[in-house]
Formats: structure tokens, sequence, C-alpha cells
């Protein structure tokens, strides 16, 4: 399979605010065939006993996963 169907969108194309959104803005794809890794978020209060809104974890960790860079700016790895 072409592991370059697998890299983080490009924020100059897309703004990080728009488009689907996926763990650290990598493409969606529709079936797991091919993958050595696939995550789910999976939003479900049923864990959870007077505290509501732990379904909205698997969003946020989207949320803050595109901010993540493809390189680090200092050092470039």
């Amino acid at each position: 399979m072409d592991n370059s169907l697998f890299q983080p969108v490009d924020a100059a194309q897309v703004p990080r605010f728009a488009g689907l959104s996926t763990f650290m803005r990598l493409p969606a794809v529709p079936t797991a065939k091919g993958l050595d890794i696939a995550l789910v978020g999976i939003p479900w209060d049923g864990g959870t006993t007077n505290r509501a809104g732990a379904r909205h974890g698997p969003r946020e960790i989207r949320n803050q996963s595109s901010l993540m860079r493809r390189a680090h700016h200092v050092s470039g790895t």
C-alpha cells in the first residue's frame, strides 16, 4: 500500500479548523485493510457516574492533536 497516503493534511492546503476532524489530521480511510494501526475514538458517558461529558474526550483529543506538526520546529526531526 502507498504510505504517502498516510501523511497529515498540509495546513497550507486546508486550515486546521476546517475539514474532517481526525487524529493528527491524518486522512480518514474507509477500511482497516492494509493498516498496521487504527485509532478509533468512541464517545461514551457510561463509564462515569455523576460526571457527564466523558463523551467529549475523543473529539477533544482530535482537536488538540491537530496542532501537532510533522517535524519539530527547532530540531527538525
